[in-house]
């Protein structure tokens, strides 16, 4: 969370998004009703224990594991409304919270060297209108309520709209969206993002990351669509 929403907090605190409650963005109670998403794999939806991407699935992907926290509805899609698009930036302290847990079991790979936490950038476009960009927040936050590493070692170019965009044309779109841009990367690494809808992001990242030699690619998200 900034300097300024930490501020606004104290100053006009947030009301409960799911009761009204004057005080916190999501209080202690509706956080109880968020929708948890079962362990499965990311693209068919069938149960796979740790979250692992399917054998078949896997043939055409580089992710590892996508651990999904929450469904994409109600209070969760709420939430993911207000950091995007109403300059709620507290919205990703309540949402890294959510998401710690599943990165327990995600912090190292078979390498034994601990995972490093790294954002999908949104573009550059959508980040500059909104002043920040959510995924690098939503990491942060991550990294200091798991106490992992964090690298904003990802960039992003091309300015294509997606929303509402079918998987292959997603993917089309975004063969050549993501590069790297440090030389020395970890051999394990945790993508971080707000919300799954297809994957097609998830996995161009995953794929820039592959190529430049990372050994093992997984995936954290808020919820999934």
């Amino acid at each position: 969370m900034s300097l300024t929403d930490k501020l606004i907090s104290v100053v006009a605190p947030h009301d409960c998004l799911g009761c009204g409650y004057e005080g916190r963005l999501v209080c202690a109670g509706c956080a109880t009703g968020l929708k948890k998403v079962p362990e499965r794999c990311y693209r068919c939806h069938e149960f796979s224990l740790r979250a692992s991407t399917c054998e078949n699935c896997r043939r055409s992907g580089a992710l590892r594991r996508v651990h999904v926290g929450m469904a994409y509805e109600g209070l969760a899609k709420e939430l993911i409304w207000q950091l995007k698009f109403h300059g709620a930036q507290a919205a990703a302290e309540v949402m890294a919270r959510r998401m710690a847990p599943l990165l327990f079991d995600m912090c190292a790979s078979s390498t034994g060297e601990a995972a490093v936490l790294v954002p999908v950038p949104t573009a550059t476009g959508r980040a500059r209108s909104r002043g920040y960009d959510q995924a690098k927040l939503l990491a942060r936050e991550l990294s200091r309520q798991a106490g992992l590493s964090y690298a904003d070692c990802l960039r992003r170019s091309g300015q294509t709209h997606q929303v509402g965009a079918s998987r292959e044309r997603r993917l089309e779109q975004l063969r050549t969206a993501f590069r790297v841009k440090i030389s020395r990367l970890r051999p394990a690494i945790i993508l971080i993002d707000d919300v799954l809808t297809t994957g097609a992001t998830l996995e161009a990242a995953a794929a820039a990351l592959r190529r430049a030699g990372v050994f093992s690619v997984d995936a954290a998200v808020f919820a999934q669509a």
